[in-house]
């Protein structure tokens, strides 16, 4: 322990290199004359020719940019005790639970075994397998057999066991994108069996139908088009097993060829369910379906049919027999629980009723019970029901964890296993029993740090229209409000996604260091129900925003930092965020890294899935007029102002993001560079082979990690 404390401080006295106030020499990048007209206004737009991925002006100024930034690192951020202190903390937790959790689809019962292992630090993982509890383990799938060249990056998506037939379906990604690849294995010899099925994405279902099965893919991008063509056709296949894929069947097809909308379906006992669009007279309808798995013909049967609205969710959570368990905020903002029977269509009754905190998960457990898991302000709460809606029994966890893993889909089970996270330690498993609810810690976890001497405290702050904002600030118990302890503000906000307690062994060697970890779960989020994240979507994104920027007012305000030692992180839609929230307040804020960020967002709904209907209600679209005025107040490209000094910037992508494609950082920052006051640091990293935060192996994820926090401790550190 203490030889840990001296290595952190040591690092500390090596990494204080201070940058002068001068000037910064960027490469300029070449501009044209390009411009989009909107309605009645022209948006210059100079560097669009960066959308091209095969400009080879793209090219020159990339490998400058890589120049740049290698210059910086080699000057200033010095890595090397912190990349010591990095894989002390990587490879001294030990958390074994993780590998048994993955697995917890598959029922602990099956025929086989599977692992993930990664091989050496350049590599990604393979995927292993064995006869259950039979011997060691075999290589099945080794991600180095399927590079296309020496920097692909090949990531294993999902696999799918057909054990009546001892055959593997196995689904793989090129570089990290969302195209992937269907191959077979035969598992009673291990070998790759011919043919495979191309142009699935990131959210296809693969369902097996004894030796045959069914799957959704899509039509394939035009050759050097990943990146920026969109996801249109969607269509479900029947493929017969040993048939090449142009013989296979379509059994349904997506309503909206375009691909804005799609349907989505998975398998429960042994019925394919649906969320589909139902048009009647002239209008749509959403709809839940059900059609039993009989080979090429599907005969989808509406059992619920309710408004088309983008407010309403009706997820089908799992089946007893004809019943289905529904998780709906219909009628219900917090959400509520239904029961439907298929033999009575449109006809669900309330299971469990809405209650004054948000519902979570609805999950099965086991023959006859589910489990709903509540956010309760600060704590995570489980209450158990049977199938008849009674209250079984109920779970009060700690302030400031997260609860995670709690199902068993296995009927026979009479335990199952389930996680209890925070900020500031590894998963801790406990396990449960099925027939009296009670629970008992099954694995210990050690690390190589005192987990008592952090803490995460939960409070809210008013934003700027006087909503209150919750937000988690995990720190050491003995820090200091004295207005001088480096804060990285983090933040996500749209989708109605909540950031919840969960486990980074950088964020907690950020904690280590004496830093402070903030998290406000602004409007956007799902942190107060459905109406939360309707408050920060689409013409209301700006409240996201204002929140962010009031939770750095707060922790400035109540001297946990000072402008000088707050720098805030977000990726994907949070690269948005921080990224608007810096140049609308670039005096609140010293160091940002933004994280494969759409920042143009008049062409964001152009490329790839930018045009989905998730992506038109969270943004809305630029052809409407209200969306237009409300996309430009905030879309990061288009509020750089001359001259501004905005804080130092670090944005970083990977170069074959085909989620939010890279053109978006590329403009980003060369306008940044361009326009911006010339003191601050504007720099860009960029992962080869690195889709939207995937495919990633252990040397990419310490050397993105490395530079991450060496920016961020070099700027925020007296």
């Amino acid at each position: 322990m203490f030889k840990f404390t001296y290595c952190l401080v040591l690092f500390f006295t090596l990494s204080l290199t201070s940058f002068a106030q001068k000037a910064n020499q960027y490469q300029a990048a070449p501009k044209a004359a390009t411009e989009d007209v909107y309605f009645d206004t022209v948006i210059s737009d100079p560097y669009q020719w960066m959308e091209n991925p095969k400009d080879p002006r793209l090219s020159i100024w990339m490998e400058a940019q890589d120049k740049f930034t290698s210059k910086i690192k080699n000057k200033y951020l010095k890595t090397i005790d912190l990349k010591a202190q990095l894989s002390a903390m990587y490879y001294g937790v030990k958390n074994k639970e993780v590998d048994r959790f993955t697995q917890k689809d598959s029922s602990l019962s099956g025929k086989y075994e599977f692992k993930f292992k990664v091989q050496n630090s350049n590599s990604n993982p393979n995927l292993l397998y064995r006869l259950r509890d039979r011997g060691n383990f075999l290589t099945l799938v080794d991600t180095k057999d399927y590079m296309e060249d020496r920097d692909d990056n090949i990531l294993i998506r999902n696999y799918y066991v057909n054990e009546d037939y001892d055959i593997l379906a196995v689904t793989l990604s090129h570089r990290g994108g969302d195209w992937q690849e269907l191959y077979f294995f035969n598992l009673k010899n291990g070998q790759q069996l011919h043919g495979s099925l191309k142009n699935l994405r990131i959210g296809s279902q693969v369902i097996w139908d004894k030796m045959n099965l069914y799957y959704d893919a899509y039509t394939p991008p035009k050759a050097g088009q990943e990146l920026l063509d969109r996801a249109e056709g969607q269509k479900l296949y029947y493929h017969k097993f040993g048939d090449s894929q142009d013989q296979d069947v379509v059994v349904l097809t997506s309503s909206d060829s375009s691909g804005v909308n799609t349907f989505r379906f998975k398998e429960l006992d042994d019925k394919l369910f649906f969320n589909n669009i139902y048009k009647h007279k002239g209008k749509s309808y959403n709809a839940l379906a059900v059609a039993k798995k009989d080979s090429i013909y599907l005969n989808l049967n509406n059992f619920l049919i309710y408004p088309k609205d983008e407010e309403i969710t009706v997820n089908v959570e799992d089946a007893f027999g004809d019943k289905v368990v529904l998780y709906t905020n219909w009628g219900a903002p917090n959400g509520r629980v239904l029961l439907s029977d298929l033999s009575v269509p449109n006809k669900p009754i309330e299971l469990v009723p809405e209650y004054d905190v948000r519902l979570l998960e609805v999950n099965r457990l086991g023959k006859d019970k589910i489990v709903c898991i509540y956010k309760n302000g600060n704590r995570d709460l489980a209450l158990f029901f049977d199938l008849e809606g009674k209250l079984l029994n109920k779970i009060d966890f700690p302030e400031g964890k997260r609860v995670k893993g709690l199902y068993e889909y296995n009927e026979d089970a009479t335990k199952t296993n389930f996680y209890v996270s925070s900020f500031y330690h590894p998963d801790l498993e406990y396990e449960l029993s099925l027939k009296d609810l009670s629970f008992k810690p099954s694995v210990a976890v050690s690390v190589p740090y005192d987990p008592e001497s952090l803490e995460t405290r939960y409070v809210k702050y008013k934003s700027k229209d006087g909503t209150e904002i919750p937000m988690y600030i995990t720190c050491l118990k003995d820090t200091k409000l004295n207005g001088k302890n480096p804060t990285l503000l983090y933040g996500y906000g749209g989708y109605g996604i909540t950031v919840a307690p969960a486990f980074d062994e950088s964020k907690a060697l950020w904690l280590l260091h004496g830093g402070i970890l903030a998290i406000p779960n602004v409007r956007g989020g799902g942190a107060g129900g459905s109406d939360w994240g309707k408050a920060g979507r689409r013409i209301n994104k700006q409240n996201a925003i204002d929140d962010f920027i009031a939770a750095g007012e707060y922790l400035i305000a109540q001297n946990y930092t000072s402008p000088q030692h707050l720098g805030s992180n977000g990726g994907s839609h949070g690269g948005l965020l921080v990224s608007s929230a810096a140049l609308q307040r670039p005096d609140l804020f010293n160091a940002v890294v933004a994280e494969a960020g759409p920042y143009d967002m008049l062409r964001f709904g152009k490329y790839t899935v930018g045009s989905v209907t998730t992506n038109i209600e969270e943004f809305g679209a630029v052809t409407d007029l209200n969306d237009f005025n409300n996309l430009i107040s905030y879309s990061p490209l288009h509020n750089i102002n001359a001259g501004v000094k905005y804080p130092n910037f670090l944005v970083m992508t990977g170069d074959s993001d085909d989620r939010v494609p890279p053109l978006h950082t590329y403009k980003f920052l060369a306008t940044l560079q361009e326009k911006a006051n010339p003191t601050s640091l504007y720099l860009m990293y960029v992962t080869p082979g690195k889709g939207h935060g995937s495919a990633l192996t252990t040397n990419d994820w310490f050397d993105e990690v490395l530079y991450k926090y060496a920016f961020l401790y070099h700027f925020l550190k007296d």
